[in-house]
């Protein structure tokens, strides 16, 4: 089944009626708390309250501001974003690339990083491409978020890529994380397994949800998984049956689904007709019925090579459950500046982050 009709992404210049729209960014909890202050030394400042207008007056609109802000906050702590972040190759070293061809990141890139981190807003996130546990630790520090890491893997082994998912500390609870192995299939080229899922049982004001962060075998964007000729295809080919029975598997608990992460699929190339897709959303179980976001939307990533960006790769999958708790217009590519991007390239990422706000 296709998305929701309205998708935005941030930021835009589109003109008004095209497909891509602003939105007011949510503000952070300390940013809402600041405005109320000020605006409360505002109200009650001297030169309001001789004026013209009764100090009582004024303390009725203080008291209607605060009012106000603990409505918002109320809220806002019920809105869960979720998001999915391809970091491109995460050392935890600067100056060292992960391996080869990977960027070789410098202190201020993590800097930068951790910024874009704290615009994202997220509650929960699923990453990938993370070196080891220290280098996601350079970006989510522990203070601030719970971590789920893929326990392929080991310390002193040959440099690889993980994925992991983070949830902001006191926003939502790990119930239960843990690696979902048969997504680590083995590669016939190499004879090496790929990589896993990380499913997350996630409890948050009080509802629980269900998250699988991916990362699908890369290399075989819209080719055939039916007759797959490539290794590549054949292990993706052969990640579509452990797929399907996760989301299966958790469609039978009544609970919300979300899979999110980089499928490494052009899905908009064949549409519901992708062989992946039509595996995944197929109408089995019953109740079962799917959606991606984005859905038929080129991404706008200014470090995404732009061959790339016509058909993304980056998706949030959800069943039924989960669709209904999308809020209407809160999907958000959240884009690189222009200026930074056109310096760092692929030291950001090759990939934008996206998000969809949630009301469980």
């Amino acid at each position: 089944m296709r998305g929701p009709s309205l998708r935005i992404s941030r930021p835009s210049t589109a003109a008004a009626g095209g497909p891509f729209c602003e939105r007011f960014p949510l503000l952070p909890f300390h940013s809402s708390r600041l405005i109320t202050q000020l605006s409360l030394e505002f109200l009650l400042s001297p030169q309001h309250t001789s004026v013209g207008i009764g100090r009582n007056v004024m303390k009725t609109l203080a008291a209607l501001v605060v009012s106000g802000f603990l409505a918002a906050t109320s809220a806002s702590a019920e809105t869960i974003r979720i998001a999915t972040w391809n970091i491109n190759n995460l050392n935890d070293k600067s100056g060292v690339a992960l391996r080869d061809r990977a960027p070789i990141r410098e202190d201020n890139d993590y800097i930068l990083l951790q910024k874009y981190a704290a615009e994202l807003g997220a509650d929960v996130i699923a990453l990938q491409e993370m070196g080891n546990p220290a280098a996601l630790r350079r970006v989510f520090p522990e203070s601030e978020w719970d971590m789920v890491f893929e326990s392929r893997y080991k310390p002193g082994n040959d440099p690889d890529i993980f994925t992991a998912v983070v949830v902001k500390k006191g926003r939502a609870t790990i119930v239960e994380g843990k690696d979902y192995e048969p997504l680590g299939v083995i590669n016939p080229g190499d004879g090496r397994p790929v990589r896993r899922g990380i499913q997350v049982l996630v409890e948050a004001d009080e509802k629980r949800f269900w998250l699988l962060g991916v990362h699908l075998k890369s290399a075989c964007f819209a080719k055939s998984l039916t007759q797959p000729v490539s290794d590549d295809c054949k292990t993706l080919a052969m990640q579509m049956k452990p797929l399907e029975d996760w989301i299966d598997e958790k469609e039978a608990t009544g609970l919300p689904v979300v899979i999110a992460g980089d499928f490494n699929r052009k899905f908009d190339v064949h549409g519901q007709n992708d062989h992946l897709w039509a595996e995944i959303d197929d109408a089995d179980p019953a109740s079962l019925d799917l959606i991606r976001t984005p859905f038929r939307e080129a991404s706008r990533c200014p470090t995404t090579r732009e061959s790339d960006r016509p058909e993304p790769i980056d998706f949030i999958v959800t069943n039924k459950l989960a669709t209904e708790a999308i809020i209407d217009q809160s999907f958000v590519e959240l884009l690189y500046d222009e200026t930074e991007a056109a310096e760092l390239g692929n030291r950001l990422s090759d990939h934008c982050a996206k998000s969809i706000d949630f009301k469980f």
